[in-house]
């Protein structure tokens, strides 16, 4: 519904994220920002182990006068990958950037991720690891360009669910569970909306943008489980599709994965 201090999301589901640094106009019409030669900002920004950075996809900068937002091009900013997890947005000068940076500005950051297969699993009354947090530094002595003060760090957060399921014949008690059992899972209850996806270990995955991954059906182990990991909210319809000899396929399960986003 818009930009928010969280989210839930499918593992493999692009999404964005997006970094804010509001610099302030000059008091009472001043030049302050005249006494710097330069003027640097600097977003760094950590990712969770289950959080992946996909790409930059634009920077841009508004002016305090309220102006039409003007792309930072390429040129005027680096961006640097410190490691798997974290990135660092740097802009030498922001003063080139706009017209005049007495009257404040206001730089907009925003990139694609996604969740990967490390992603926490959020549970009842849990919270949750995938976690985003950033801190700006930025220019605070005019007489030193290397001197930066840096802003506390803003956190925001990702939801993703587990479907535990386990097939049973007759009554759902141990020793009567069903293997090889087939299964697929759909977002909408005419079955024409499967959601894919693919097996690694124990666990199964939804597709999305995941590449390379091949759709399969679900099939319950020696144990009867057949577990989907990373899905989002929202209503799925369960159908078995595939029912060992001697056996009739259960009605379809409809399952609503509701999100609660506080903490």
């Amino acid at each position: 519904g818009g930009w928010g201090s969280s989210a839930d999301h499918a593992i493999n589901e692009p999404f964005q994220f997006r970094l804010i640094a509001k610099l302030p106009a000059s008091e009472n019409n001043g030049r302050a920002y005249d006494y710097y030669k330069e003027y640097a900002v600097c977003f760094t920004d950590t990712l969770s182990d289950g959080i992946t950075f996909d790409k930059l996809d634009t920077v841009e900068i508004t002016n305090g006068d309220g102006s039409t937002p003007q792309e930072i091009t390429e040129g005027n900013y680096t961006l640097k990958r410190n490691d798997p997890q974290s990135i660092t947005l740097s802009i030498d000068d922001v003063k080139t950037c706009v017209p005049d940076l007495n009257k404040g500005a206001t730089i907009t950051v925003t990139y694609t991720a996604h969740l990967n297969e490390k992603a926490y699993v959020n549970t009842v009354g849990g919270g949750t690891d995938n976690k985003n947090s950033v801190y700006l530094e930025y220019s605070n002595n005019p007489r030193i360009s290397t001197s930066l003060d840096h802003t506390p760090e803003s956190e925001v957060y990702v939801y993703t669910y587990q479907l535990n399921n386990t097939k049973y014949h007759d009554t759902a008690e141990h020793g009567n569970e069903l293997k090889d059992v087939g299964f697929r899972l759909y977002s909408d209850a005419d079955y024409k909306n499967e959601v894919e996806l693919y097996q690694d270990g124990e666990f199964y995955y939804p597709i999305k943008n995941a590449s390379n991954k091949q759709a399969v059906e679900m099939k319950s182990a020696e144990d009867g489980t057949f577990n989907v990991k990373g899905l989002d909210a929202g209503t799925y319809y369960l159908k078995e599709t595939k029912t060992p000899d001697g056996y009739s396929a259960c009605k379809v399960i409809p399952v609503t994965i509701k999100a609660d986003h506080s903490r």
